[in-house]
């Protein structure tokens, strides 16, 4: 028995190769992807579960899909962007201080270093989203990779049923072009 379709299948499915090929073309152009370095992001999003592979130690697992609890050292791996080896880039971390954090600790200071290269601290003694953005140097970002490690002075040490020390809430980092 032949099902009676008010369409011409054929016709619906003619143009799926052409749509797909284009498509893949097209893939490469909507990711932080450098040329070098095909499986390095320039900027991680911390609920990508992809992005576990760049996390190089101190992030916990990943928390209403779209964050993740530091330790009090963490350190990341990020892919320069296009041009950074010549005008250098922006490094962005995006965090939030919690309420809790704040409240247990008081103030906060954040440093990180790229490369071994130390950049200046920030303090946050409020609770709230910020962003830590240093310049960092054409000279540390020469190569395929740039290692960021970052350094909490404090944390909050574990309490009632949390067994772990949690730093901040982590939510994006990144190298981003000038």
């Amino acid at each position: 028995m032949k099902t009676a379709f008010p369409w011409d299948r054929r016709a619906v499915l003619r143009p799926f190769p052409a749509a797909l090929a284009l498509a893949l073309a097209l893939a490469p152009l909507g990711c932080n992807r450098k040329a070098d370095g095909p499986h390095t992001l320039s900027i991680v999003q911390m609920g990508d579960p992809q992005a576990q592979t760049q996390l190089v130690s101190g992030f916990y697992p990943i928390e209403a899909g779209s964050w993740r609890w530091t330790k009090q050292q963490f350190s990341v791996v990020l892919a320069p962007p296009p041009g950074a080896a010549q005008k250098g880039a922006w490094l962005r971390l995006r965090v939030t201080a919690p309420d809790a954090l704040i409240a247990k600790v008081g103030t906060i200071a954040l440093s990180a270093s790229v490369n071994g290269q130390p950049l200046p601290p920030e303090t946050y003694s409020a609770a709230g989203t910020y962003t830590y953005e240093r310049d960092v140097p054409a000279g540390l970002l020469t190569g395929g990779s740039a290692k960021v490690d970052f350094l909490l002075d404090k944390v909050m040490p574990p309490a009632g049923p949390e067994l772990r020390d949690l730093g901040i809430v982590a939510l994006s980092a990144g190298l981003e072009p000038k």
